[in-house]
Parts: structure tokens; C-alpha cells; sequence
């Protein structure tokens, strides 16, 4: 059903408190998916999983796990790949990206590839999911760390959470 929501040539920001249930809401996502998937894994969370054989049915998916020192050599292909092959580029997480980045203003750097991203995304009609650890406090969304997230236009948010032991998925 929430497939269904998560539409090409669009940014899909995803909220979670729970890291379980956001690995559970991805790999329905991946195995719905009919064209081919990459995978930042920014907290090596998701593939860990994968690698230690828990998702063996997962196939179509490419991981890339940067870290500091090569994230700005891998771009490019990337840039390149969503510009002119459809597919699904799922960055996890948010959270994990900023921790990781060495450059002065972090967010504005995360903010930027976001929207590279996005401009590259249309000429394929790919989608781009982005994970992120949140809470709304005082009508904005935040990231644990206290910085707020940049909402763009066009960006469709949903809130996954637990309600007795089913999963819940919130468009918000």
C-alpha cells in the first residue's frame, strides 16, 4: 500500500524512532521493487544484515557503504546512475550521513546532495527514499543532535511506528 505512495521522480523522507522497523518498511520497499536499487548505508546497519545472510531473497540491490574519505570519488557514478538509469537510491540514514562528514557546515553539504540528487533524479524518473532518525518539536522536524531538517517542495514524509506490534505508516 505505502508503495504505492512513494512515487518517481519524487524525495521520500522517511522518520523512524525504531531502526528495526525502518529496516522492515525497506526491504518491503526493495522487495516491491522492479528496477534495480542502490543502497548508501551511511550506519551499515541494513547491510550488515544483508551480507550476514538474514535478506538472502534481496537481489536486486547494490550497496555502497562510503565513509569520509572516499564519498566525493563515489558521487559522480552515483550523480551519473540516477541521471540515466531508473532506479531506487535509498540513503540510511540522515543521522548517520552527518556524523560521518568532515567539512565545516555538514548539513549544508547533506542538504546540497540531497538536491543534486533530486535535479538528477527527473531525467530517469528515479526515486530517491532518505531515512532519518526524528521528532517534530515545535512544529519542525529535528534530528536527535538538535539540527532542524530542510523540508523541500514536492517531498513526501512518512512516520513509521509501532501499534501493537504491527506497523504503522503515517503520511504526514
Amino acid at each position: 500500500m505505502i508503495t504505492a505512495e512513494i512515487l518517481p521522480n519524487t524525495r521520500n523522507l522517511i522518520f523512524y524512532k525504531n531502526a528495526f522497523l525502518k529496516i522492515d518498511f525497506i526491504t518491503k520497499i526493495i522487495k516491491s521493487a522492479n528496477i534495480p536499487v542502490v543502497y548508501f548505508d551511511f550506519d551499515l546497519l541494513f547491510s550488515g544484515y544483508c551480507e550476514s545472510g538474514y535478506f538472502k531473497e534481496l537481489t536486486n540491490i547494490e550497496f555502497i557503504r562510503p565513509n569520509s574519505k572516499n564519498l566525493k570519488d563515489i558521487l559522480p557514478n552515483i550523480i551519473a546512475k540516477i541521471s540515466s538509469q531508473k532506479i531506487i537510491l535509498i540513503l540510511d540514514s540522515l543521522n548517520g550521513f552527518h556524523s560521518f562528514l568532515d567539512d565545516d557546515n555538514p548539513a549544508r553539504f547533506a542538504n546540497s546532495l540531497i538536491m543534486l540528487l533530486s535535479a538528477n533524479q527527473k531525467f530517469s524518473q528515479s526515486t530517491l527514499i532518505i531515512t532519518c532518525s526524528a521528532q517534530k518539536k515545535e512544529g519542525n522536524w529535528v534530528l536527535p543532535t538538535g539540527r532542524h531538517i530542510l523540508e523541500f517542495e514536492n517531498m513526501n514524509k512518512f512516520f513509521i511506528t509501532e501499534n501493537d506490534k504491527k506497523t504503522v505508516i503515517e503520511s504526514i
